[in-house]
């Protein structure tokens, strides 16, 4: 199955073309974590928020702790978050705190993948997020090519 996606934010539960479940497994490729990267997380703030998260899975976490944590300002925190909610990886439970609670298995299985890819390549998750597709690229330097 191809798995495509746009360059614009995600909105919430729209990452139902990833692989699905088969008897209840979920089989999610490094491809298709790259994928989610490269089209969802979109900063590297949004991904150092995304394993801070993770890490204690079943806390939930005061926006003032996850700026602390990262090292970041109210305004890059708060977009990350945002990003991360609208691809369905965190939740808000309180007024100014979240907690990662992915909406589905496959969305969990990917957020494992990525964590684990970061881990050990971190360059490679990285690059996902600045990758622009070469047609895209295309189109954006058109844009700037002189009429004659």
């Amino acid at each position: 199955m191809k798995v495509g996606f746009s360059q614009r934010p995600a909105e919430p539960h729209e990452h139902s073309d990833f692989h699905g479940t088969t008897g209840g497994e979920t089989s999610v490729t490094e491809n298709d974590a790259l994928d989610f990267v490269r089209t969802s997380i979109g900063s590297v703030w949004a991904l150092e928020l995304l394993v801070l998260l993770r890490r204690e899975p079943v806390r939930s976490w005061p926006l003032d702790l996850m700026i602390h944590e990262s090292r970041s300002s109210v305004v890059a925190v708060s977009h990350a978050i945002q990003m991360l909610e609208n691809a369905g990886l965190v939740v808000q439970t309180a007024p100014r705190e979240y907690l990662y609670r992915p909406t589905t298995p496959t969305l969990d299985a990917i957020g494992d993948l990525v964590q684990k890819i970061y881990s050990n390549k971190p360059s490679t998750v990285i690059s996902a997020i600045f990758d622009l597709p070469d047609d895209q690229l295309r189109t954006f330097a058109k844009a700037f090519k002189f009429k004659e």
